[in-house]
């Protein structure tokens, strides 16, 4: 790891300000700890980023944050009523 390290930051510093870079200097560690690193995956988190630049593609950008609230809002409201809920 301290190789691979060493060789990316010749290549390029701009990846040690990534915090998923930062989770191979405590990988051997957590791997000789608690088994297989299964839980340092972040890319279902970073897919759900995909979801809400959807959202906000309608959006007059003068307030992003609430239209994406409010198309969520709209969203939530229209799969309670078709699941089978009331008003």
């Amino acid at each position: 790891i301290d190789d691979f390290l060493a060789a990316t930051a010749l290549w390029s510093t701009q990846w040690f300000n990534k915090t998923k870079f930062h989770l191979f200097v405590h990988l051997v560690a957590h791997i000789e700890r608690f088994g297989p690193a299964i839980l340092f995956a972040t890319e279902s988190f970073e897919s759900y980023n995909l979801v809400i630049r959807l959202r906000s593609i309608n959006s007059n950008k003068h307030a992003p944050s609430l239209d994406i609230a409010r198309s969520f809002s709209h969203v939530h409201a229209v799969r309670h009523l078709v699941s089978g809920g009331y008003v």
